[in-house]
């Protein structure tokens, strides 16, 4: 199943009951802009609230790019910095959904947060951004990334509750984690907005039409696509119409109703095409390969199926990704510079004035220099706290960036004994596993702290990895403590993994009978406690090898854990237990418990 969820765009969806009250409403705006001839902050006001009317009343109309330039430069010649920024975010919004761009939609956003950074007056604006890139990397399946945007969002902005709700929703269905996504849909609904806006009430009805016939439960799949479909016939929603068509076509495709299913899917195509939406009409060709597979028309579903993959191909490509992901450094490397330069600016300028206030009486000089020197000790103070924050974060920095080196290193020599000693077609098998190893360890070796299930999905991978290249030879097993949320747990990336590596390697390899590995993840009042037991033949634990050859992986632990006592002034601790000759080897890692929110 190839069709998508309908995105809830963070700009608040008009209220509007139908398109022809839209339309009268975009008359009357048009209407006040023609009495408005002066450069003022009501007409920039005006303009916006036109723009983001607009965008949902005719997503396709790229006209509207050349409008919000305009109102771009009436809002930056008056000094006008809520305009301004909105303005970049109109722009991101048509970028986005009328012209497929996601790299000038993700520059726009970056243009709208600098602002803010520079302007905190303008901050409660903020959230609504961070839901627009949110959607960016949804589009980019990059699902992940979106569910930390949109948590911090619905924790930090009740007014977007409906929007978040949504699309934590959209991105659950997306991981076909259908009960979450049931859950977080029926949520949005009971919201007190939705019961009274068609609008709303029709995109959440498409997306659940979809989970439920994901989930097998067509006849519910069935009641919201109709739910869906009348309410946008009945009030003209034009915004969620080609994707509530492509996945009515999916719900009717579940109850073998072929006519209806291939209708509504070139509707989807048809409007699709008109706006240009390629995410759109990704989702139409693949609805359509589904429909022609179904009715046994292999040479369309081949056909189609060939348009779905090269849409999707183009979608999300790496180097697309890679654009994306250029941008937001960017920005951060911006937001930086700004920073400094700001804060030298003000040291210069406090010195100047203590440097005015010395040329004044000798008895105002001789206070003015006292005050001048307590001010630079403070500051030099400030300078060396950082400094010194500085060096750890390089520090932390330089051990990960050993690690995956590490790593790699003995993951190849285990490629390389497998590919000596198996066939061609499994070897190939192994190797497609290790390159999603090595595409994990990259994604996670970006953030300083991951969610716990994230690093425990990446341990699983390995353990497959070497399993497969030491068949019989042990098995593992993942303990978790009941009531542990691990998606909303952070800790720190392949903490965990050269303890692992040294059971195997180490542990198992002069050992004739059946090795085992627990991992167990515990709570201990504040602290997170992760274990790794094995039965090895024990002795490479500290007191079991010379100090010389002591494991490079544990000397990184032991140093990140160093690094993250100092930053955060906790108390995380390393504990290795030989357990005995031939009893194997306990380790354990206690954290403090950081929680995503």
């Amino acid at each position: 199943m190839k069709c998508i969820l309908c995105m809830f765009a963070f700009v608040a969806i008009v209220q509007n009951s139908s398109a022809q009250q839209l339309q009268k409403e975009l008359d009357s705006l048009t209407q006040l802009l023609k009495t408005q001839n002066g450069k003022d902050t009501t007409t920039v006001d005006l303009r916006n609230l036109y723009v983001k009317q607009a965008l949902f009343a005719n997503p396709s109309d790229t006209t509207l790019l050349d409008f919000v330039k305009g109102t771009l430069r009436v809002s930056q010649q008056i000094g006008y910095d809520k305009g301004t920024m909105q303005a970049y975010e109109r722009m991101a919004l048509i970028y986005q959904y009328s012209l497929s761009n996601p790299y000038k939609a993700q520059e726009f956003y970056h243009e709208a947060l600098s602002l803010i950074e520079r302007n905190k007056s303008l901050q409660s604006f903020g959230w609504s951004i961070y839901g627009g890139i949110g959607t960016l990397y949804y589009e980019q399946e990059e699902y992940s990334k979106a569910l930390r945007y949109f948590k911090q969002v619905l924790k930090h902005d009740t007014s977007l509750e409906l929007t978040a709700t949504a699309n934590i929703a959209n991105i659950y269905g997306s991981q076909e984690q259908s009960d979450s996504a049931i859950y977080f849909y029926n949520r949005a609904l009971r919201l007190e907005q939705v019961k009274t806006n068609p609008t709303y009430k029709a995109n959440l009805y498409s997306n659940l039409s979809l989970i439920y016939g994901r989930n097998g439960q067509v006849d519910s799949a069935l009641i919201c696509a109709e739910k869906s479909i009348t309410l946008i016939e009945t009030y003209g929603i034009e915004f969620v119409r080609p994707t509530a068509y492509a996945n009515a076509s999916m719900a009717y495709l579940a109850n073998h109703d072929y006519v209806k299913a291939e209708k509504y899917a070139h509707l989807a195509l048809e409007l699709s095409d008109a706006q240009g939406n390629l995410f759109l009409q990704k989702s139409a060709w693949g609805s359509l390969a589904d429909i022609y597979a179904a009715k046994g028309d292999f040479a369309q579903a081949l056909e189609a199926h060939k348009r779905f993959s090269v849409l999707k191909d183009s979608l999300n490509g790496q180097n697309r990704r890679v654009e994306i992901n250029k941008k937001e450094l960017e920005f951060n490397f911006e937001k930086e510079r700004s920073t400094t330069k700001m804060e030298i600016e003000r040291q210069t300028t406090l010195k100047r004035a203590y440097l005015f206030g010395g040329g004044s009486l000798l008895l105002a000089s001789v206070f003015g220099f006292l005050l001048y020197k307590r001010h630079r000790d403070a500051f030099e103070q400030k300078k060396e706290a950082d400094f010194r924050a500085m060096v750890s974060e390089t520090e932390l920095k330089a051990l990960r960036a050993q690690m995956n080196p590490h790593f790699i290193f003995n993951s190849l020599n285990s490629i390389g004994d497998y590919i000596l000693k198996n066939d061609t077609y499994t070897a190939m098998e192994y190797l497609t596993k290790f390159a999603k190893l090595m595409r994990t360890v990259l994604e996670n070796s970006e953030f300083k702290e991951i969610p716990l299930d994230e690093d425990l999905k990446f341990l699983d991978l390995y353990l497959q990895v070497e399993i497969k290249r030491q068949p019989g030879k042990f098995d593992y097993a993942v303990k978790i403590e009941e009531g542990l949320d691990i998606q909303n747990i952070l800790v720190p990336p392949l903490l965990l993994q050269p303890f692992i590596e040294n059971s195997i390697w180490h542990g198992f390899t002069p050992k004739s009978t059946h090795g085992r590995i627990l991992i167990d993840i515990s709570r201990k009042e504040n602290m997170l406690v992760c274990m790794v037991d094995d039965n090895g033949s024990g002795g490479w634990a500290d007191g079991g090898m010379p100090m010389e050859k002591k494991s490079f992986g544990i000397a990184i632990t032991e140093s990140r854990l160093e690094v993250l006592n100092r930053q955060k002034n906790t108390n995380g601790k390393l504990k290795i237990i030989d357990k005995g000759q031939d009893k194997g080897t306990q380790v354990e890692i206690s954290l403090p418990l950081e929680l995503l929110y």
